[in-house]
């Protein structure tokens, strides 16, 4: 048993010691991340576009593969169904790079649409259920209505800014994250080296 947990503890030193020594690429990539959604929030018409470019792209990827692929499978029972699919998934890619704000708008009004959805189940679910701390939860609910309302009375001119501005905002929580991984793991990984040094003269 004790040679079980020694060899976990290895193991789990191995790969802390592993990701410490490449926490420069972490953070850097977090650092990367957080600039590219600086500038996505500057300029968040062009974001906007952008996005739904690429977005429209990908459809009509997925479009064609999945295409190709009922017609690999034609025994297949869901043939015409993943036919279907694609054919439907590859219209909506040329309609969103023909027309990218109106696709903007779209995507902005099911954006807004989740938020007020989301907020209602999450205020009904946290009264009935009343779990640890449901207060906080209701609260949110509540603050995810309002703004999803506020929002979609500004909807459609929003649609302009608001896909690009949430793409930024996505990409600097996701860089601040990396960058705090980064530390983490940095941190750790200098708490094990100096564990080893003092087990060491033990053994």
């Amino acid at each position: 048993m004790e040679s079980t947990s020694l060899n976990m503890r290895g193991r789990f030193h191995a790969g802390i010691e592993e990701l410490g020594h490449r926490w420069g690429w972490y953070l850097a990539l977090g650092i990367a991340l957080i600039i590219l959604g600086a500038i996505a929030v500057s300029d968040a018409y062009l974001a906007t576009v952008a996005s739904v470019f690429v977005f429209g792209w990908i459809l009509i990827a997925g479009g064609l593969l999945l295409g190709f692929m009922s017609f690999l499978t034609g025994k297949w029972s869901g043939f015409l169904l993943a036919l279907a699919a694609g054919i439907l998934s590859f219209i909506t890619g040329i309609m969103l790079l023909r027309a990218p704000m109106a696709g903007a708008a779209t995507l902005t009004l099911l954006i807004l649409s989740f938020f007020i959805v989301e907020g209602i189940y999450r205020t009904i679910a946290s009264i009935a259920l009343r779990f640890p701390n449901w207060g906080w939860s209701m609260a949110s609910g509540i603050v995810s209505i309002v703004l999803g309302g506020i929002l979609l009375g500004g909807w459609p001119q929003i649609s302009f800014w608001f896909v690009g501005l949430l793409v930024g905002i996505d990409l600097i929580v996701h860089g601040f994250s990396w960058c705090m991984f980064a530390m983490s793991v940095h941190g750790l990984s200098r708490v094990v080296r100096r564990d080893e040094r003092w087990e060491r003269p033990a053994a």
